[in-house]
This record gives structure tokens, sequence and C-alpha cells, in this order.
């Protein structure tokens, strides 16, 4: 049988961004409640950042840290550049952002291992880099790794910022419902903002969480849920749709029976 056949799974990524992956859990036979922990809230450009995007040929970078970047970042340069500039280097922090660049018939290079800022420092692409222009679009706040690694070898970064992470609502009870109609065998988390978000969310509804059991997308992930206090973690290769099949479906073997 299916490792994943009846297994309770919570996804916790923007629900435009879940879809893909609850239909392939669903496939294997899993049972998939959707939980956003992150809103995506679209923002204007300011006047200095829509210069930018204007100039974007002047660029030999453009770095795309997440598909909500890369989606948000597209329609505003398309709304300047009908065809998008053919020198520019496209990068990507990992497959799924990739792939929404790929939609649009744009190459987009990515780390293939480690889907992150680390993994895609470590790109031969941006080794020598000095003299070269990066733009980097990307949300509000964040880590700010991507952008200290590329000034320190060298090369100029400006930011265009597409968006906002809030803290999601829920009605009354929902989080609790949640808990005793599908309660979890595994909740998928990629980002530190929806691991705090996942705390926050339960703390306030006088709800346990430390005893959840959570998927992180990187040991960093893993580390920072440890010390907030979560007990359950286990770590997934990375935050793509396959990793997180593989990791969930060996997780789960090795507990051997179904909850």
């Amino acid at each position: 049988m299916d490792a994943l056949a009846g297994r309770r799974i919570w996804l916790t990524r923007p629900a435009q961004q879940a879809a893909a992956l609850q239909a392939a859990l669903e496939a294997r036979g899993a049972r998939v409640l959707c939980l956003p922990l992150l809103d995506i809230v679209a923002l204007e450009p300011k006047a200095q950042e829509w210069e930018r995007l204007k100039q974007l040929d002047r660029y030999d970078f453009v770095v795309y840290v997440s598909p909500n970047a890369a989606r948000l970042g597209l329609e505003r340069i398309f709304t300047w550049w009908p065809q998008y500039p053919a020198d520019l280097c496209n990068l990507a922090v990992g497959s799924g952002t990739a792939a929404v660049l790929q939609a649009e018939g744009l190459d987009a290079l990515y780390p293939s291992e480690r889907m992150d800022s680390e993994g895609l420092l470590a790109l031969e692409e941006l080794r020598q880099i000095a003299g070269k222009r990066a733009l980097i679009l990307r949300g509000v706040g964040g880590r700010e790794l991507l952008t200290q690694n590329l000034r320190e070898r060298g090369c100029s970064v400006d930011h265009v910022e597409l968006y906002e992470r809030r803290l999601p609502s829920y009605p009354p009870d929902y989080l609790a419902h949640c808990l005793t109609s599908e309660p979890p065998g595994a909740v998928v988390l990629s980002s530190a903002e929806a691991i705090g978000n996942l705390r926050a969310l339960f703390e306030a509804q006088g709800l346990k969480w430390r005893e959840l059991p959570l998927y992180v997308a990187s040991e960093r992930l893993r580390e920072q849920a440890a010390q907030w206090g979560f007990h359950h973690i286990k770590r997934l290769d990375s935050a793509s749709d396959a990793a997180i099949i593989a990791g969930l479906s060996a997780g789960f073997a090795q507990q051997g029976t179904h909850d």
C-alpha cells in the first residue's frame, strides 16, 4: 500500500501555490487540508522601483526569490516590456519559481538541490560577478543574505518589493475544528514566517502546537522550529513538490502504521 494512502496532511502554502501539490498527494490517497499560513498582498511598486523595471535591460541578473515574486514581477515587467530583454540572466531560488518564468517562455537558472538563498549563491554563474548589476524581485522583509553576499562579491544590487506577507485570519474555533476533524499526520512548511504564524495562530486560540508533526523544507527551518519550541520536526530535502512528496512518503513509511 502507498505510504501516503489515508494520511492526513496539512499544506500551508498560499492557496494559489498549493493546488498542484494537493492534487499529487490526493492522487496517492492522502487526505489533504489546505491551511494557508501566509496571506500574500500585492504592492504597487514605488516610483524608484518602477524606474528600475523600466531600465531592466541595464541589469546583468534578475533574481526572483519566490513564485509570488515571479508572478507579480512579470506582470509589472510586461507592462513596460512587451518583449522581455533578451540578454538578461534570470535566476530563481527554486524549481517552483523557475516554473513561473518558464511558463512565460523564459529561461531560468536555479539550484537543483538546496533551493534557497544559499543554494542560489553556490551557482557557478554567481561566483565571478564583480562589476555586475543585479535586480532582486522580492517581498517586503525577509532574509538579507542574498543581497549581502552579492554585494560582498562586488555586484551592485537593487530591489523591487512586490508584496507583503500577512498573518491570515480564520474564524473562531476553525483551527480547533481542524484539529479534531482532520488531525494532521504531517504539517508541511516552507518558510520561517509560516512556522511563526502557525505558532501565533494556535497560541491565540489557546490550542496546543508543540506536538504538531512538522515537515520543513530545510535544515535552517528545522533549527528555527526547534528554537521556537516544536518537538516533532522532520527535514525535507527542499521545498519542491517532488521533495515534499518523497519526504512525506519516507516519513510515513518509517512510522509503519496509520495514526
